[in-house]
């Protein structure tokens, strides 16, 4: 049989122990609330310089991007350059609104680019009648510059070169040039071959006047050097003999008197003659 003075003991202490349990429990679902939030905040804290960072990257880069397309990106620059203002002024949330407003103009801007893409590209259609490239912007863009130009004219100087045959007339020069023009183009020299090409049609054609001869470098003379030929006269001083056009002695330095006559003919003699006028016989 139960004790009733114990009953009533044991019942308030198994009343205070879950009061106290309850309350425990209340206060560590507290703590547990109010820590979790403060790591949060703190955590928010930590990573909002991050954050920051990479949204003012991602919009350089979109917009980087766009402006290489050819889309006008002024009002995203603008927002980007307040993002970096208050990136570096440590207000990282504002960096980070402006960076996500540079984001939605940046999307603006390429909706409006596509837009007038699809508008050029219907009045294209509109005018062609089809949007694929015309067979001449194919060539245009596959082949290199002059090369069309350049095979077509070799063919035409050909043509011009078998009827110049057959009519009798001389070919050789035409056909000279033809060969340097299709040695140009096999070495991709395409706008070499198209004046070779053209010269060798104008050739055929008896358009083109001859090229002159090479004019062949000739050797300078030399300038011939007179050389003193001896005579039969004598220096009368001392009796050495004479050069002619000896003026003085070179033994004794006495000056050599001109002969006033021939000393074959006897016919008179001037001051500057080299021959004697008579009978060409050379005046020592």
């Amino acid at each position: 049989m139960a004790d009733p003075v114990i009953d009533p003991i044991v019942n308030n202490a198994l009343l205070i122990v879950l009061t106290i349990l309850v309350i425990l429990t209340v206060v560590t679902l507290l703590e547990l609330r109010f820590f979790r939030s403060l790591m949060k905040r703190r955590q928010a804290r930590v990573d909002l310089p991050d954050q920051a960072h990479n949204a003012l990257l991602t919009s350089k880069a979109i917009a980087d991007t766009l402006r290489g397309s050819g889309v006008v990106t002024a009002e995203a620059d603008d927002a980007i350059r307040d993002a970096e203002v208050a990136y570096r002024r440590r207000n990282y949330r504002v960096a980070i609104a402006s960076a996500e407003r540079a984001r939605g103009l940046l999307k603006t801007a390429k909706a409006r680019q596509d837009k007038l893409g699809d508008l050029s590209r219907l009045q294209r259609t509109r005018v062609t009648g089809s949007d694929e490239p015309t067979t001449k912007e194919t060539l245009q863009k596959e082949l290199p510059p002059n090369y069309a130009q350049a095979k077509f004219t070799m063919s035409l100087a050909e043509e011009r070169i078998v009827n110049a045959r057959g009519a009798g007339r001389a070919t050789e020069a035409a056909e000279g040039l033809l060969q340097s023009a299709r040695a140009s183009f096999d070495a991709k020299d395409f706008t070499g071959a198209l004046l070779l090409a053209s010269k060798s049609r104008r050739a055929a054609d008896a358009d083109l006047p001859p090229e002159p001869a090479a004019v062949q470098a000739k050797a300078p003379v030399p300038p011939q050097v007179a050389i003193p030929r001896p005579t039969d006269r004598t220096c009368a001083s001392c009796g050495a003999a004479l050069l002619t056009g000896d003026t003085f002695c070179r033994k004794c330095g006495v000056k050599v008197e001109q002969r006033t006559t021939c000393t074959k003919c006897g016919a008179p003699l001037k001051a500057d003659d080299t021959f004697c006028r008579a009978c060409g016989t050379p005046v020592a």
